[in-house]
């Protein structure tokens, strides 16, 4: 079964399954770097808040083998919960003074990003962009996040300078730095079951404590420095994803074409799509303190 005849198959049994009168309908949702989505909208009468479904997730579990019947049950099980409808305070997001504590951070590709650009709130750094989101923890959801529009900005009333000093004291807050040698890491990983290898070039990999959307910590006061300092010299930077950058001393690389080379190489082999960063690499001067892309 094709992807189109798979959708087909889950609206049309949802359809059966759902009480009369429950609106289907599929709506193509851009994520990051232009990726669209086919996202499925349920929403039955009079429901203010709506559930949607990103179809081609469940379509991966299809794909793995689970039962068309049980993905149907999954989604029908997801729609019958209306619990969160009564507990999600919709008049809360109007306010911006009870959603400026929350207000964070992100960084995206600048050039992949240029449509949605277009609609958000947002600042260059390099050839990335410095976007906003809420972040929402215990909702009846669990943790959710809104990326913030030109809309919501016209609404509040603020502006994006004032997002920025908002989103500048929360995120490091929120979302403390955490740098680790890629040894450490590899161990994490495997419950300390195995023990890297040494090996020639130490490398480190910085994230946040959520390890989600990590690769905003370079934007940190101070966070580069305190890098170069554990590094002990000049490192280059490696945009591993939107969620952490590795690093690498500078002494270490002898040509950093061969770097560029491998970056773009794993975006495009071992990256999700929505999670590519850039295809460039930087150079942080502890001299300077300043942080520069090397393009090929």
């Amino acid at each position: 079964m094709n992807y189109q005849e798979f959708v087909g198959s889950v609206t049309g049994f949802l359809r059966e399954s759902l009480p009369c009168g429950t609106k289907l309908e599929l709506l193509p949702l851009e994520k990051n770097n232009g990726v669209i989505m086919d996202g499925l909208s349920i929403r039955r009468q009079g429901q203010k808040v709506a559930p949607t479904i990103y179809m081609d997730a469940y379509y991966r579990e299809y794909l793995d083998g689970h039962s068309l019947k049980g993905i149907c049950d999954q989604i029908l099980e997801c729609c019958e919960d209306t619990s969160f409808e009564e507990k999600f305070d919709t008049d809360f997001f109007t306010d911006y003074g009870k959603l400026r504590s929350t207000v964070v951070y992100k960084l995206v590709n600048a050039e992949k990003n240029r449509e949605l650009l277009k609609k958000v709130p947002h600042l260059p750094f390099l050839d990335l962009a410095i976007v906003f989101y809420c972040l929402l923890t215990d909702t009846p959801v669990g943790n959710a996040t809104v990326l913030i529009h030109n809309s919501h900005m016209n609404l509040w009333k603020v502006s994006c300078s004032e997002l920025y000093r908002d989103a500048k004291a929360n995120t490091a807050k929120l979302l403390p730095a955490r740098l680790e040698s890629m040894a450490e890491v590899i161990r994490e990983l495997s419950d300390g079951m195995e023990e890297p290898e040494e090996v020639g070039v130490p490398m480190y990999v910085l994230t946040n404590s959520q390890k989600a959307l990590g690769a905003a910590c370079i934007l940190y006061d101070g966070i580069l420095k305190s890098c170069a300092d554990r590094i002990g010299e000049a490192f280059y930077m490696l945009p591993s994803s939107i969620h952490e950058v590795i690093m690498v001393p500078a002494s270490a690389v002898a040509d950093e074409r061969e770097l560029i080379s491998m970056v773009r190489d794993i975006n495009r082999t071992q990256v999700r799509s929505t999670e590519v960063l850039s295809d460039n690499i930087y150079l942080y001067s502890p001299d300077s303190g300043k942080l520069t892309m090397k393009e090929k």
